[in-house]
């Protein structure tokens, strides 16, 4: 039997999602952040929104995102913030391109500490843990 702790049918794999995914493994004390193993990303158009953007701000973990863009190719994002750097439309873009626009499409999670993969496939991660897992 298997324990299910996926993502719902129809979600992508955003690095916004990928922000909130920790390796939940019996025993793992460090699942998070899951490194990312990029196989296919694509970059998906969503409409720009600066408030969502300030409002996310306080809740992403920066180092966390930062190594996920960089695991998928987007160099542009600063590798420290400040909370003012939110006053600058340019950093906003360069936010709101790698949390929503970043798609890992194929590929997969590795947990940092015990390497297990996590399989993502047409967008899904799929978290389900085998029963000596639980």
């Amino acid at each position: 039997m298997f324990q299910s702790l996926r993502c719902l049918k129809g979600t992508e794999m955003r690095l916004l999602t990928h922000n909130m995914l920790s390796s939940n493994i019996k025993g793992v004390t460090n699942g998070f952040p899951l490194r990312i193993e990029a196989e296919k990303m694509v970059e998906k158009q969503v409409d720009f929104n600066a408030d969502f953007l300030k409002n996310m701000f306080s809740k992403i973990e920066w180092k966390a995102l930062f190594g996920a863009a960089q695991a998928m190719g987007y160099t542009d994002l600063p590798a420290e913030v400040e909370p003012s750097m939110l006053e600058s439309d340019d950093f906003l873009k360069k936010f709101h391109h790698a949390l929503l626009e970043l798609h890992l499409e194929e590929g997969a999670l590795i947990c940092p500490e015990t390497g297990r993969r996590f399989p993502v496939n047409k967008g899904i991660p799929n978290m389900l843990l085998h029963e000596d897992e639980v």
